[in-house]
């Protein structure tokens, strides 16, 4: 055999041992990974005895299916129901994260752990704050909660005005960051508000109204103007199962 033949041999056995290596490390590199669609929420301020909601997505970037061991909320106060357990390569699974005020006051910071069988990140967590029992200085919601219920609805449902006004020496903009869709409707996410000027905001609960069973969720408002702040409104309603 010429030395150019055995040269040419020896290249495609070394090209041929280094694509199995490259294989069988794939192979063994197979692994979920997890990823969070953000891990903080602000509430804002909201009141006492009352209960809130955020979602949060959990994704899978790995190549593998990433199973939720748990999930651990850091209190008695706040629950964490996930959608699913088993989430597929490039799929997401939803984390409503629930959290009731009740008996408290001041600033809050809860945390909700998840652990999984990400071998990188066997567990990580998201955050939320909240300051309870307070009204802003400045921006106020009228009602600060809002409730549905079968009396006065029309067709099973009901439309409910909520005013937030601007009792600051400036310009301030209003945005919907939080609103819970499978149950109401807004019939805007914005407004801008000179000093002293109050929005109106029609919220329509999108659900037939009952008795059967409580839905506890919220509407949160971010408002930005010197400072950015937020104040979150509880929303307690009646839907048909």
């Amino acid at each position: 055999m010429s030395k150019f033949a055995q040269g040419i041999s020896f290249f495609t056995i070394m090209l041929l041992a280094l694509t199995a290596a490259t294989f069988a490390s794939g192979q063994m590199t197979k692994q979920p990974k997890i990823e969070l669609s953000h891990d903080q929420f602000y509430f804002g301020f909201m009141p006492m005895n009352a209960i809130v909601q955020h979602s949060y997505w959990i994704r899978n970037k790995g190549n593998d299916t990433l199973q939720i061991i748990s999930v651990k909320p850091g209190c008695g106060c706040t629950t964490a129901p996930l959608s699913k357990e088993k989430i597929a390569p490039d799929d997401s699974a939803l984390l409503k994260v629930t959290f009731d005020s009740k008996n408290m006051v001041g600033k809050m910071v809860k945390d909700v752990e998840i652990f999984s069988n990400d071998p990188l990140k066997p567990s990580t967590s998201v955050r939320f704050f909240a300051v309870v029992n307070r009204e802003h200085d400045f921006v106020r919601a009228t009602p600060n909660a809002l409730r549905f219920s079968k009396f006065g609805a029309k067709d099973g449902r009901m439309v409910k005005a909520l005013d937030i006004k601007n009792g600051s020496n400036e310009t301030i903009e209003l945005k919907v960051v939080e609103l819970p869709a499978d149950y109401v409707a807004i019939d805007r996410k914005a407004a801008k508000l000179k000093p002293g000027e109050t929005a109106t905001f029609q919220v329509e609960q999108t659900a037939s109204v009952t008795n059967e069973a409580d839905v506890l969720t919220s509407l949160t408002v971010e408002f930005v103007g010197q400072e950015t702040d937020r104040i979150t409104i509880p929303i307690v309603a009646h839907l048909q199962k």
